[in-house]
């Protein structure tokens, strides 16, 4: 949180922080960006015990590409997609034209910063039913890691599916990803077809580990470690246990993503490897979206099709302002131990 003597920006600073488009952090073990659009953490980098640095997020290589930012029937957060950022609401639903929600897809201000904290709000329009969604991005002292507040105030009582969307880089070519769950109840694979011609899952089907994902030609991948040979797939486990770590053998560290389960009870996990060709994918993004979520998959019209002891979204009430915290930290790998998947 910010020290006390922090304060506010005044009028003057709230007007230049409007016209900027990227804020920078910077702390003893670590710095990044952030972006006004979606009030996303971008270009993360942190520095582990040994003084080496890692950059564990993904980052589309698209984002500065001018006549990519210039499309605007390409929604403003695919046109700088990576990093990490909230969907307040998480995916397509009846009440939010957007994608992920207002908050995504739109500027946000900051409200106040200093070096190594940044806090910042948006206001939503006055029909939805969310008031305003506030972020507080902070290095951790000391620590290769950065802590998360999301704040959402509710205008009015509504039933909405909400997420983060963090999403991990894959590594060079030749090296491993290795995703350790932790215990979950169990998994789910997408409703439909994720990316016709490309993805190779059985459409709403359930698995037990990631280590036996149903395919459609009968067998089972094993999505534990990358490269799994799938291309464009998303997943869903339930009861997640507010812990996802991500191993990098190759290059002997470990990124992991803790949050509270009470709050997002299930987790999405989308892998994507050159799956999409669409412009502006082209068949150049790379990532894992590790994406706890109160949500079943990413569009609302796949409710009906949930398990009945499945949240659908939180409650929230009018005038409420709930508050949620997580944290992305690494950490090098001893490579005496033996570290895997667990159910």
């Amino acid at each position: 949180m910010l020290a006390p003597n922090d304060q506010a920006l005044s009028a003057d600073e709230s007007a230049r922080s409007a016209e900027r488009s990227r804020w920078a952090l910077s702390w003893d073990r670590g710095h990044a960006e952030i972006f006004a659009v979606g009030g996303s953490l971008h270009n993360l980098t942190l520095v582990l015990d040994d003084g080496s640095s890692v950059m564990p997020l993904a980052e589309a290589p698209w984002i500065n590409d001018p006549k990519i930012a210039a499309n605007a029937d390409i929604p403003a957060h695919l046109r700088q997609l990576g990093g990490e950022w909230a969907c307040v609401p998480f995916g397509k639903t009846p009440v939010d034209p957007h994608h992920h929600g207002y908050g995504t897809n739109n500027a946000w201000h900051v409200t106040s910063e200093t070096a190594a904290e940044i806090a910042l709000a948006i206001d939503y329009p006055s029909d939805h039913p969310i008031k305003r969604v506030e972020r507080h991005i902070a290095g951790v002292p000391g620590e290769a890691a950065v802590e998360i507040t999301l704040t959402v105030e509710a205008r009015a009582d509504c039933l909405l599916p909400v997420g983060l969307h963090p999403i991990f880089r894959m590594p060079e070519q030749g090296k491993r990803l290795l995703l350790d769950p932790g215990v979950f109840s169990q998994g789910h694979t997408f409703p439909e077809i994720v990316e016709p011609g490309v993805s190779r899952l059985k459409p709403d089907d359930i698995f037990a580990s990631l280590e036996q994902v149903p395919l459609e030609n009968g067998s089972v991948a094993d999505l534990s470690s990358q490269p799994s040979g799938l291309a464009e797939e998303i997943i869903q486990i339930d009861g997640a246990s507010g812990c996802i770590r991500i191993l990098y053998p190759d290059d002997g560290y470990r990124v992991q993503l803790d949050w509270n389960r009470d709050d997002f009870p299930a987790a999405l996990i989308w892998l994507s490897d050159r799956g999409r060709s669409a412009p502006p994918w082209s068949s150049s993004f790379r990532g894992v979206g590790i994406e706890p979520v109160n949500a079943w998959f990413d569009d609302t019209r796949f409710a009906p099709q949930a398990p009945d002891s499945l949240s659908l979204g939180r409650n929230f009430t009018a005038g409420e302002r709930w508050t949620t915290r997580y944290r992305i930290s690494a950490s090098r790998m001893d490579a005496s131990t033996h570290e895997g998947t667990s159910t």
